[in-house]
């Protein structure tokens, strides 16, 4: 097949890629912005969860945040810079196929532990909720998170979700501080 992405002749120039596409063709990279508010749950009033996926995550740099996400033999890579207000740049490259040993690889090269969690996702009044229940050093920690339309949009909470305990913004719970600071190792009283 011929490589025309790399040929010199001008009549043979493609068109740049789009810059904000959905991912449901997983062939082209996605970047918005990206407004996510993020709590603590009601262990006791979750629904049943099914269907999760098992991710081990780390980060390749704190700022910008350069992610890795492994589930199962693929991995994702995000890049993503906080703005205010629970908004955030975002990048995602579509998912690769990888071998063990790049993914050994890629944990040795976590600035620090990587973390693992399963992630589950639960719609609620139109909206998607991802679940994450921890695991390791973080076993005992759940948190949830939803991706909003826009800023303002009128959330309603399911009984689950904790609305008093937003940790949208608290760095504490961020991923790569659960890597650094397991939740296990908090001295919580």
């Amino acid at each position: 097949m011929k490589d025309v992405a790399n040929e010199t002749s001008p009549c043979h120039t493609l068109p740049p890629p789009p810059l904000a596409t959905p991912l449901a063709t997983q062939k082209e990279i996605y970047m918005a912005l990206e407004i996510e508010r993020k709590f603590l749950v009601h262990k006791d009033f979750l629904p049943e969860l099914r269907e999760g996926k098992f991710i081990i995550q780390g980060y390749l740099s704190e700022r910008p945040s350069v992610r890795f996400r492994i589930i199962g033999s693929e991995v994702i890579l995000g890049i993503k810079e906080y703005l205010t207000g629970g908004t955030r740049f975002e990048l995602e490259t579509p998912s690769k196929v990888i071998t063990s040993d790049e993914i050994e690889k890629l944990q040795e090269l976590a600035i620090s532990p990587p973390i693992s969690k399963t992630r589950y996702n639960v719609e609620h009044e139109s909206l998607i909720w991802e679940i994450d229940v921890y695991q390791g050093d973080n076993l005992g920690l759940i948190t949830v998170d939803v991706e909003l339309p826009y800023h303002d949009y009128p959330l309603i909470f399911p009984k689950w979700v904790d609305e008093s305990n937003e940790i949208t913004g608290n760095s504490v719970y961020s991923n790569i501080n659960l890597g650094k600071h397991p939740f296990n190792h908090w001295n919580l009283k």
